[in-house]
């Protein structure tokens, strides 16, 4: 039979975590200067509704749709502040979404609460549609904040992961972004995703052009 005694102990513990992870959020995230350029996509979550299998959608502020953020690690569930909790496993998280053009670079950051993010499994997979794939570890990787969780309950921190991508054997149609904690007893409170494109010739020639025109002095008329 089971143990209510220890039922009842293990809810309230969960139940406290669960309160507490609503004081994680971003601190100190990498921001690139980039943010907002049209050669650029801002991809964020901030609230999360499947716990586990489904489609996240966008809803940080100022972001862009066209992104969705998978759990695939069982036991998981979206605690009352639209955490996604990994109760009884790790978190096992997959962002997917589509690329315009070639991808120069990409910052990921994570806010978290309790354990840790396992920095091993942050990967970014690149694809195109006829199975050409390649798959890179993060370049640069940083722990932009840590402080202890209320009641002893593991870290609240922020992490950047940044992929610099001088050229690709290939045209990338659509990217994939995983990580996964540790062990269980992670809440995910916010993630973002930044990239930025390579600019097309084209689109170089137009800005060189518009830059001349505007610097050129104007012909005195008589």
């Amino acid at each position: 039979m089971f143990n209510k005694s220890l039922l009842c102990v293990a809810g309230i513990a969960i139940s406290s975590f669960v309160a507490a992870s609503a004081s994680a959020d971003f601190i100190n995230p990498q921001v690139p200067v980039w943010r907002g350029a049209a050669d650029a996509d801002f991809y964020a979550w901030e609230n999360f509704t499947s716990a586990f299998g489904g489609p996240n959608l966008t809803n940080y502020a100022g972001t862009e749709s066209g992104a969705a953020l998978f759990n695939f690690g069982p036991g998981a569930f979206i605690t009352g502040t639209g955490n996604l909790y990994g109760a009884s496993n790790p978190l096992s998280i997959s962002i997917y979404g589509g690329l315009t053009a070639q991808v120069n670079e990409v910052i990921l950051n994570i806010a978290s609460i309790g354990t840790i993010i396992n920095t091993n499994s942050v990967r970014l997979t690149i694809s195109d549609n006829i199975g050409n794939s390649i798959s890179i570890n993060p370049g640069f990787m940083e722990l932009r904040s840590d402080s202890p969780a209320p009641g002893g309950q593991g870290q609240i921190q922020t992490r950047a992961f940044r992929w610099m991508l001088p050229g690709m054997p290939f045209a990338a149609t659509r990217f994939e972004l995983g990580f996964a904690s540790q062990i269980n007893n992670l809440s995910l409170d916010t993630v973002s995703a930044d990239i930025r494109y390579v600019p097309v010739p084209g689109v170089l020639v137009i800005l060189a052009s518009s830059a001349l025109i505007a610097i050129r002095p104007r012909r005195r008329t008589k």
